[in-house]
């Protein structure tokens, strides 16, 4: 303004071609395409057209320097974006809804099966041949995943007195080369709310053949009634493998002793001198507690639970380390038979 003294004064000015100029440098450019443009630009400018120099600078080979040469438009910078990896011939889809809805159903029954899983099932039960490959396709194009998602707690062991009882460690040498010789033994909690029960769960690692019994406290008592049911169903030649927790003593230990029969106890915070026992309650855990409505039930009705669960473990789920074969079907090439547990008519 005229005869103002301080009086700041805004020039405004609109650049010619600001519609073109905003095209050739898009805001969305990733970060990729400005390498490349950094690239682009050392090679025109500094280097003076050196592609050696330029491809030594930015440590890319001669090929990307060239390639992007090549596609490089100065007026339209987004030939500096990589283009689509997809195929231009892609395969199409061989299998139709009534497989889908099939694959769905297993899935919603048994959301932990694996895609290995049901392609045994799928060739076992219903004669349908489609490979695993493939019904993993299907279980990510539909979303089928129905597993619970459970948070995992924070496991805190209490220290434990030193025990001075002879035990005997499990020798290295030690493995089931035959059926009912070895038996691993372990207890796990269950915890729905404020309400605990513990399952004394026993597996044979040759046949993969199962025993949990349920139980109101992890009393030495009640694993003494667990090694019982044990004897009852693999015989007396067995060998148990268990760990060192207070449940393995007392009752059970001087049972065991009596009735002359060999214990071995694996070593201190160390689960993979069990693998079996520890792989066996690590699915009840997933495929069994975890997809359970969640509320309390009694011993009787959780006992229940958890045996139809394990008549799915022995004559239906198919088993990796058998060769997808059920333990019942690899009992049968050893003339065993696993008999099936008895479940109330709710479950």
């Amino acid at each position: 303004m005229t005869g103002s003294i301080g009086t700041s004064t805004i020039y405004t000015t609109i650049l010619p071609n600001s519609a073109r100029l905003g095209r050739i440098n898009p805001k969305d450019l990733s970060n990729e395409a400005k390498f490349r443009l950094r690239v682009i630009d050392f090679y025109y400018g500094k280097s003076g057209k050196n592609g050696s120099l330029t491809c030594r600078h930015f440590a890319v080979s001669r090929s990307f320097l060239y390639k992007w040469l090549g596609r490089y438009n100065p007026r339209d910078l987004s030939t500096l974006e990589s283009h689509s990896k997809r195929p231009h011939r892609v395969r199409q889809a061989t299998y139709d809804t009534s497989l889908v809805s099939l694959i769905r159903k297993l899935r919603t029954d048994f959301p932990t099966y694996s895609s290995k899983r049901l392609h045994v099932i799928l060739k076992r039960d219903w004669h349908i041949l489609i490979s695993a490959a493939t019904i993993g396709r299907i279980i990510k194009r539909f979303s089928l995943y129905f597993a619970r998602k459970v948070v995992s707690r924070a496991r805190f062991q209490a220290a434990r007195r030193a025990r001075r009882l002879a035990i005997t460690r499990k020798p290295s040498y030690l493995k089931a080369t035959s059926p009912h010789q070895l038996i691993e033994f372990d207890m796990k909690h269950i915890r729905v709310g404020n309400a605990k029960q513990y399952a004394f769960c026993a597996i044979d690692p040759y046949t993969k053949q199962s025993l949990i019994h349920v139980a109101s406290t992890p009393s030495s008592q009640n694993a003494k009634v667990a090694i019982e049911k044990i004897l009852t169903v693999f015989g007396r030649h067995i060998t148990i493998l268990n760990d060192n927790g207070s449940e393995n003593f007392g009752k059970v230990y001087s049972y065991l002793q009596d009735q002359n029969i060999t214990q071995y106890f694996a070593r201190p915070h160390t689960p993979k001198d069990k693998p079996y026992i520890e792989n066996l309650i690590g699915k009840l855990q997933q495929e069994c507690l975890d997809e359970d409505d969640r509320t309390t039930k009694t011993i009787a009705e959780r006992q229940a639970q958890i045996n139809r669960w394990l008549n799915d473990y022995h004559f239906f789920r198919p088993h990796q380390s058998l060769n997808y074969q059920t333990p019942q079907e690899f009992c049968d090439t050893l003339g065993l038979t696993i008999p099936r547990l008895e479940v109330c008519a709710m479950w």
